[in-house]
């Protein structure tokens, strides 16, 4: 416990900076972010990684161990995630109003390609539009709210490339209906755009739910990697070129990027990197 004279030291140095910060708390949020990012780390590295002493990081992690936060595993004594962070996370998933963060996101990507953006989430072996923005022209695309699509056409494969494999290779052994002749039904072809979509960070849509129509999407993650959902830009096919093509699928990324991190996910690519 802090006696009164360094706590009242800590304080007048941190006012005197123009900041309000509590660095023992600061650092303590940042020790629960670190091992949330990166499981299973000893004393030794944890201290390394935060920057700090050992004993003080110590005192920190017996703290939020008995809280619940925090929880070390024997023999190694490393830390992971505690039941009360689970709590936390379940809560604050609750909280976290998906729709809402994104329309400022949708807003902006559709004003800077002056096309419609879409929000969609999976919802079983279907996604729906949940949120969109539309351009002030006369030929637009429309987008509806609570419009179905199954997750193997058009902008939705995004989705599914990044859904759990139990779960994508459910889907994957259905029936798949053609809605237009660009529609991928074939297997192996639907396989090899999955992976391109992994691999690329986006998928283009030529067609696949309207002839006249392509769309460019890029997946929204939660915390861990998991898939929330994606943003894509819809767009008449006489509009899209390949000029506008390669500036949709910058813009695009960027958005989903910039999106996944005001939730607070983070990529698979750095779920997987951080626990290594």
């Amino acid at each position: 416990m802090t006696d009164g004279k360094e706590a009242g030291v800590r304080e007048t140095g941190e006012e005197s900076g123009g900041s309000y910060t509590i660095q023992a708390l600061d650092t303590a949020i940042s020790l629960l972010m670190l091992i949330a990012d990166q499981p299973d780390l000893g004393l030794s590295d944890l201290s390394r990684r935060l920057k700090a002493g050992k004993a003080r990081v110590y005192r920190q992690l017996k703290t939020l161990e008995e809280r619940g936060l925090v929880v070390c595993a024997e023999p190694n004594r490393t830390y992971r995630l505690g039941p009360s962070a689970l709590m936390l996370g379940a809560k604050a998933s609750r909280q976290i109003d998906l729709v809402a963060i994104a329309r400022p996101f949708l807003a902006r990507l559709g004003e800077q390609v002056h096309e419609t953006t879409q929000l969609r989430v999976p919802d079983g072996e279907e996604t729906v539009c949940v949120a969109s923005w539309e351009p002030a022209r006369e030929l637009r695309v429309q987008a509806f709210i609570g419009r179905r699509r199954p997750l193997y056409a058009g902008s939705s494969k995004v989705i599914l490339a990044h859904l759990p494999e139990p779960e994508r290779s459910k889907i994957l052994a259905r029936k798949r209906t053609r809605i237009t002749d660009n529609t991928i039904v074939d297997l192996d072809q639907l396989k090899a755009a999955l992976e391109r979509i992994t691999r690329l960070g986006f998928g283009v849509s030529h067609g696949e739910i309207n002839a006249d129509l392509v769309s460019v999407t890029a997946p929204i993650f939660k915390l861990g990697g998991i898939i929330a959902g994606a943003i894509n830009i819809a767009a008449p096919a006489g509009r899209m070129k390949a000029e506008q093509l390669e500036l949709a699928i910058r813009l695009v990324k960027s958005a989903a990027a910039d999106l996944t991190s005001a939730i607070g996910g983070s990529s698979p690519e750095s779920s997987v990197s951080s626990q290594q």
